[in-house]
């Protein structure tokens, strides 16, 4: 068993696409509007051969931004791309909400708030 699919919960589809893109520094990204009163942004599509999960932001009824919920950590390799992904996020309207922690093994971990609201972490690894 693995998670096949991470939904990460938006009110404004617009702005967390925006969020995510520039915290990410990513390109296109993938939409739908398939289902009635939802929409749905792929972030990163799921690769089941080698059970790697697809990530998309969803607005929908059933899908309520906020803290309290399972909190998704993006790892980003080197703590130089951790300094940078939580510069962008405050520079679009993220929160930090933990400053990097370093654990003394080489691994750093941030906590912060999407543009909706959405806890999630950043960390970082260095020999």
């Amino acid at each position: 068993m693995y998670p096949s699919w991470i939904e990460i919960p938006v009110a404004d589809i617009d702005r967390a696409v925006a969020f995510y893109r520039a915290v990410f520094e990513l390109g296109d990204i993938e939409r739908y509007n398939d289902l009635p009163e939802t929409h749905i942004a792929v972030l990163r599509a799921s690769e089941k051969s080698i059970q790697a999960p697809g990530i998309s932001l969803v607005a929908s009824p059933i899908h309520k931004p906020g803290q309290g919920g399972v909190v998704v950590n993006f790892h980003l390799g080197a703590h130089a791309a951790l300094d940078k992904a939580i510069a962008l996020a405050i520079a679009h309207s993220g929160t930090l909400v933990s400053p990097p922690a370093d654990d003394g093994d080489g691994q750093r971990y941030a906590v912060l708030l999407d543009s909706e609201g959405n806890p999630f972490a950043l960390s970082s690894y260095e020999a």
